[in-house]
């Protein structure tokens, strides 16, 4: 019986507060659920819903109460400045609740734009249709946010986590619970100490991270950065740019579209991954093994263990990696690497039911299918066979080794014992406690080494399945005979080393392997975080060229317009306005530092609107792009510059009419910028220049040595790029 279902009856209370003036809710709870939803009314609506558990009925049966016992339970709502504080809580001195249990739930609504800050210790948190600034948690219970905009801050300490349908900025983690989003237009940093995370339909940048569950990611478009410490990872349909990091277990992906990068690494496992690879890129792979279809285009070097190039000339940059497994690559048009247990659509799952009485989270459908994904046993062998033959090995000697020194040390201590009839016998038991270990350390890594976060913890329950695999594999013919003749001073002392031997060796493979996992993961983390810091030293360079040139365009526009301000003051309030309208287009944007050449093109527009004002009819242009290459993506202000200096330096150097043209067509697989004015011609020392230096860096951050920039005077005066497509 879930403590929401307190909610299904009448309120025990209900409040109002008239909505005006009150900004923030401020909501602490003892026990009991907080359901947060966004009405249009100017008020605010609190009801409280309140049961009680008994002692006499083992606090089994949960009576709702009919009206609120304050003489038992501290219930506070005030209105303290632009907030509403509500709080709840038992009298902890009162003799009722020493054998009695009230659970308090609050289902309040108040405008979307209020903030809320609500913490409960022992329910459930949603919220539902909501904006602005949102934090809150739970000791115990799920947390759930649908259709809910804005900043938003979630925490359970053993709960689920759902989102569904929410835009805006959201963080949320669990102790050990899954976590569940669907449907979300929003940047979402999400973190499970040991649960499972499900994504799909998804737009926007997600983190994800997890110490121990699996992670998989359905149809995922914009920035994905997910690792887990022991699980696998599974993506369908993404695209953007992608990060996946496992340290124990494999990677399965199709990926569509690669924007900058893409990133794979697992410490130990298999990766099978479908890329597109008719698309240009940077392809480096490496494993004890790598398939890989036979490449139409490709320019490097290939061998079984890896493979690092250029595919159709050179792209995004998509590195894979794996320590110890196989790489398997396929292409994304053909490929089906990985087939989900399909989930309902989002439009059939999340449409909002206004005439549900109950709107409580725990009870409705979720959007992703919690079965994992389809899985087959050739495509993932997480035990290889040189790894089976290296644990026989290892157990057998450390086996071997242990009854040695112990009988030999019985011997030097001249003890009356005899050995010659039961060598034999020795040899049996000692090859079955290696046995017997082999399997224990196998069902313990498989299926019980991830649930185990603490390392020195993890001794336990492998003890426990080597003295029961120990105990199995020793019940033979041979026991008796051994018991009878082994160790005569004690007829027991057989049985107690070799009942210990099998625990002695798992745990002596278990330190080896927590060692050598550790090691793995810290080179796994270095590189992963070397990878990082490359593609953020990039997009840093890139902010700051950008951030460069700016300024440097606004002193020239200011000075245009102090300029005309006292002549002029019609054409300078043009250029103001104008002026704004560029800047929109600066700081209105998101933080990519891509954009297509439409927008590309609209920032020149606005820009020469400018300068035609303060140069009237000396100044005339053109622009003229190929419908088919709109779309196309390039830096962000790579063209403004250029003009810039077609104006600076050639338009106000003439006193005639000056032309400005600027021309982009596709040439041979290549986007041909084409930018003539028909001022002085360009002198030797031209190129020196910051917007022109600026440009050169630019070009060969983002494409290296794929793209080109040329500057002639003759048969005209043209600045020309060529970048690839």
């Amino acid at each position: 019986m879930l403590e929401s279902e307190a909610m299904n009856y009448k309120p025990t209370l209900t409040k109002t507060y008239e909505a005006e003036g009150i900004k923030n809710l401020h909501l602490k709870n003892f026990s009991g659920n907080i359901e947060l939803i966004g009405h249009e009314e100017n008020n605010i609506k609190v009801e409280v819903f309140a049961s009680v558990r008994s002692v006499f009925t083992l606090f089994i049966l949960k009576d709702p109460l009919l009206e609120f016992d304050f003489d038992t339970h501290d219930l506070m709502m005030n209105v303290v400045d632009d907030t509403l504080m509500i709080s709840s809580k038992p009298d902890y001195f009162n003799v009722y609740n020493w054998f009695n249990f009230q659970t308090t739930s609050f289902r309040i609504y108040l405008p979307a734009s209020i903030n809320s800050y609500s913490k409960t210790y022992g329910g459930q948190v949603s919220l539902k249709k909501l904006e602005g600034n949102h934090t809150f948690s739970t000791w115990g219970g799920d947390i759930s946010a649908e259709q809910t905009k804005g900043n938003v801050e979630g925490k359970t300490m053993g709960g689920k986590i759902n989102i569904f349908q929410c835009e805006g900025r959201i963080n949320a983690s669990t102790m050990g619970g899954n976590i569940f989003l669907a449907a979300n237009k929003a940047d979402i940093n999400i973190d499970t100490k040991g649960g499972n995370m499900y994504i799909q339909h998804h737009e926007g940048n997600i983190h994800c991270s997890s110490w121990g569950g699996n992670i998989e990611a359905f149809t995922v478009n914009g920035f994905l950065e997910c690792n887990t410490a022991g699980g696998n990872i599974y993506l369908k349909n993404v695209n953007g740019n992608i990060g996946a990091s496992t340290k124990g277990g494999n990677i399965k992906a199709e990926v569509n579209e690669i924007n900058q990068y893409a990133w794979f690494d697992t410490a130990g496992g298999n990766i099978k991954i479908a890329l597109p690879l008719e698309h240009p890129m940077d392809l480096e792979a490496s494993a004890s093994r790598v398939y890989t279809p036979m490449f139409a285009n490709f320019s490097g070097y290939q061998t079984k263990q890896s493979v690092r190039g250029k595919l159709n000339g050179g792209g995004p940059n998509v590195t894979i990696k794996t320590l110890a497994g196989k790489i398997d690559i396929t292409n994304s048009i053909f490929s089906n690497t990985y087939q989900p247990n399909k989930p309902n659509t989002p439009k059939e799952e999340f449409q909002p039911n206004e005439e549900k009485k109950s709107p409580n989270f725990s009870e409705r459908k979720t959007a992703v299918n919690t079965q994992p994904f389809e899985r087959k046993e050739h495509d993932f062998d997480l035990k290889s066979s040189y790894n089976f033959f290296f644990k026989v090995v290892f157990c057998l000697l450390l086996g071997y080794a242990l009854t040695c020194v112990t009988f030999f040390t019985l011997q030097i201590s001249h003890l009356p014992i005899d050995f010659s009839n039961i060598y034999q016998k020795v040899f049996y038991l000692t090859f079955l406690s290696a046995l017997a270990s082999v399997a224990a350390i196998y069902v313990f890594i498989h299926y019980i080494e991830n649930k185990v976060p603490v390392d020195w913890v993890k001794i336990f329950p492998l003890m426990g399945c080597s003295l029961i695999f120990g105990n199995l594999f020793h019940t033979t013919l041979f026991w008796q005979d051994v018991n009878n003749n082994l160790w005569e001073l004690n007829k027991t002392a057989a049985f107690y080393f070799y009942f210990i031997l099998p625990v002695l060796i798992s745990w002596s493979y278990l330190i080896y392997w927590l060692k050598t996992r550790s090691i793995t993961r810290k080179i796994s983390e270095q590189e992963y975080q070397l990878l990082n810091l490359e593609k953020l030293k990039s997009k840093a360079q890139l902010d700051a060229l950008e951030a460069r040139i700016n300024p440097h365009f606004l002193y020239n526009s200011l000075n245009s317009i102090a300029g005309l301000i006292h002549d002029k003051p019609d054409k300078a309030e043009e250029m103001t306005i104008q002026l704004s309208k560029l800047f929109r287009y600066t700081t209105g944007r998101t933080e990519e530092n891509f954009h297509t050449l439409a927008d590309e093109l609209e920032i020149i527009k606005a820009y020469l609107t400018i300068e035609e004002v303060r140069f009237g009819h000396r100044l005339t242009y053109s622009i003229d792009c190929e419908e088919s290459i709109l779309e196309e993506k390039i830096p962000r202000f790579l063209l403004q510059p250029l003009v810039e200096n077609a104006i600076k330096h050639g338009i106000s150097k003439i006193a005639s009419a000056g032309i400005i043209s600027v021309k982009i067509s596709e040439a041979e697989n290549n986007i041909l910028i084409k930018i003539h004015d028909n001022g002085p011609d360009f002198g030797e020392s031209f190129g020196g220049g910051f917007g022109l230096r600026s440009i050169k860096e630019k070009l060969k951050i983002v494409y290296g040595d794929k793209a080109s920039i040329d500057i002639k005077n003759q048969p005209e005066k043209v600045v020309m790029i060529y970048l690839p497509l």
